[in-house]
């Protein structure tokens, strides 16, 4: 007889405890429905822009990242290696610029001294400029879908290879057999293979950075 008076009031507790997770979830998936519908009809989750027609099927970037992904080993391969590129550039990059600072600041103070460590340096630049090239033409692929700055990046980077390969041929040869002639010869090279490199620096930067990075 004791317990049966409690019966009702245990009847309330135990209605209440499941339907109490039944409401919050229903309150919970609320957002998720009104995102839901304003995708639907045209709004940007997680903002009060409304989007174009069409634009929330072209938003999913991830689904078309899935679907452009290459599938075959070789093919991740060429695009793991091709993703390199742009930090294996900045070896050749700094190499070939301070040889060309160390030759300036020779002729300049006078002092052939400055110049021992070039031969080393303008080695190294050659060869690894040309494991960037190769790692360019991977990341891009071979040409004839190209945009303007990507065509002129492309065979700057690969006309900067074969300066740099110049450069170091005049260096050595100049170092074998010296003479004013082969000196002029090794600073010319090396003078129009350092402004190909800034040039085509400021191409990468706007390939990978937009076109108004640079803007003040």
């Amino acid at each position: 007889m004791g317990l049966r008076k409690f019966l009702p009031g245990f009847a309330i507790v135990l209605a209440l405890m499941v339907s109490t997770p039944a409401f919050a979830h229903e309150d919970h998936d609320k957002p998720a429905a009104q995102a839901q519908v304003a995708v639907s009809a045209g709004a940007v989750p997680g903002s009060d822009i409304m989007a174009m027609p069409g634009m929330a099927q072209d938003m999913d970037h991830a689904g078309m990242a899935a679907d452009a992904a290459p599938k075959t080993f070789p093919q991740r391969l060429v695009r793991w290696l091709g993703a390199m590129h742009p930090a294996a550039v900045h070896f050749p990059i700094a190499l070939f610029l301070v040889a060309a600072v160390l030759e300036i600041a020779a002729l300049t103070l006078r002092r052939p001294v400055l110049t021992q460590g070039t031969r080393i340096i303008i080695a190294l630049a050659a060869i690894s400029a040309l494991a960037a090239v190769a790692l360019g033409w991977l990341a891009m692929g071979m040409p004839g879908n190209d945009d303007v700055t990507h065509t002129y990046h492309r065979w700057l980077g690969t006309g900067i290879a074969v300066l740099g390969l110049l450069s170091w041929w005049a260096k050595e040869y100049w170092v074998r057999k010296p003479g004013r002639r082969r000196e002029l010869v090794y600073i010319g090279m090396l003078t129009v293979t350092a402004s190909a490199i800034l040039v085509n620096a400021l191409l990468g930067g706007m390939l990978t950075h937009g076109v108004k990075h640079l803007m003040f």
